[in-house]
C-alpha cells in the first residue's frame, strides 16, 4: 500500500504572500513572544501583506495607464510618466507664488551611485522643475511643503534607498537661501 493521499489546499494570493515573506526574523520574533502576542505577529504579518499588495495594484495601474514599465522586477518610469511628474513638479513650483511661507525647509538629500548617473539627472531636473534651489552637490531646499513629489519620487523603487527628505526649522544662513527664494 502506498502513501497515503494528501489534499491539495489552494491560497489565496494574500496567503501566499504572506507565506512567502514570513522571514526568518519573523519566525524568530514570533517564537520569542508569549502565546497571546503571537496573534499580534499574524496581524502584523497580514498587514505587511496586505501593504505589499496594495503597492503591487499601484504598480500594476501606473504600468497600464502608461507611466511604469516591468523589466523582470525591476521597474522605471517612462516618459509619460516623467510628464507626470513634471506636472506635479509645476504644481510644486507655484507654491513659491501663491502659498505664504510657513518657516520651515524641505530638505531632499541623495546620494545615487555613478552606474546609475542618468537616473541622478531624472532627478536633479525634477527638483529645479519643482523649484528646488541646490545648496550642496547633492542636497536641495524648498521653502513649501512638497510631500507629494517626494511621494512619487520615492514611488521610483530604484530611487527609494538613496533619497532622503526632511523638514527643518532653523539652517545656517537662512538670509541667503531667503534672497534665493525671494522670501522677506
Amino acid at each position: 500500500m502506498g502513501k497515503p493521499r494528501t489534499r491539495r489546499q489552494n491560497i489565496g494570493h494574500v496567503q501566499r504572500d504572506i507565506l512567502e515573506h514570513l522571514t526568518f526574523g519573523d519566525i524568530l520574533y514570533a517564537h520569542l513572544l508569549s502565546a497571546r502576542s503571537t496573534k499580534r505577529f499574524y496581524q502584523l504579518a497580514r498587514e505587511r501583506a496586505t501593504e505589499r499588495y496594495r503597492r503591487k495594484q499601484v504598480i500594476e495601474g501606473l504600468t497600464d495607464m502608461g507611466y511604469v514599465e516591468k523589466s523582470g522586477e525591476y521597474i522605471s518610469i517612462t516618459s509619460k510618466g516623467l510628464e507626470a511628474f513634471g506636472q506635479t513638479s509645476l504644481k510644486i513650483r507655484k507654491l513659491l507664488e501663491t502659498q505664504k511661507w510657513d518657516g520651515k525647509w524641505r530638505i531632499v538629500a541623495f546620494d545615487i551611485p555613478e552606474r546609475r548617473a542618468s537616473l541622478r539627472d531624472k532627478l536633479r531636473s525634477i527638483l529645479k522643475r519643482a523649484g528646488f534651489e541646490k545648496i550642496q552637490h547633492s542636497v536641495w531646499i524648498f521653502p513649501h511643503d512638497c510631500t507629494a513629489l517626494i511621494e512619487l519620487i520615492t514611488s521610483e523603487r530604484a530611487l527609494r534607498r538613496y533619497v532622503l527628505y526632511g523638514v527643518m526649522e532653523y539652517i545656517e544662513d537662512e538670509e541667503r537661501i531667503k534672497r534665493m527664494f525671494h522670501l522677506k
